[in-house]
C-alpha cells in the first residue's frame, strides 16, 4: 500500500467510525485506525521510555523495543508483556511515575 492509498483508508476508516452503531464496532475500527496510522510513522522515532496511551488516560507503558510498528513493553503497576501500535504512544509528560 502505498502512502496516498493508506490516507485513503484511514479516511474510510473515519468515516466507518462515525457510523458504528455499536461500542464494539467502534472499538474494532479504532484498532484499525490506529494500525494503519502506524504504517505512516518512523518506528526508530520511538526510544525506549514512558508514554502515555492514546484512548487510555488512565494508563502509562514504558516502551522497551520496537518491532515493526509495534511498541513492547509493560504497562505500569504491571509486569506482564503488553504492545500497542506505535501510533497509540505519546512521551510522558511527567516520567516520575512509579512501578
Amino acid at each position: 500500500m502505498n502512502a496516498l492509498e493508506l490516507e485513503e483508508e484511514l479516511h474510510e476508516i473515519v468515516d466507518a467510525m462515525s457510523r458504528a452503531e455499536f461500542p464494539s464496532q467502534k472499538e474494532l475500527l479504532e484498532r484499525k485506525y490506529y494500525t494503519a496510522k502506524a504504517y505512516t510513522l518512523e518506528p526508530a522515532d520511538y526510544s525506549p521510555g514512558l508514554y502515555e496511551i492514546e484512548g487510555e488516560p488512565d494508563d502509562r507503558f514504558r516502551l522497551q523495543y520496537v518491532n515493526g510498528i509495534m511498541g513492547w513493553g509493560t504497562l505500569v503497576g504491571n509486569a506482564e508483556e503488553a504492545s500497542f501500535p506505535i501510533s497509540m504512544l505519546k512521551i510522558a509528560m511527567n516520567e516520575q511515575v512509579g512501578d
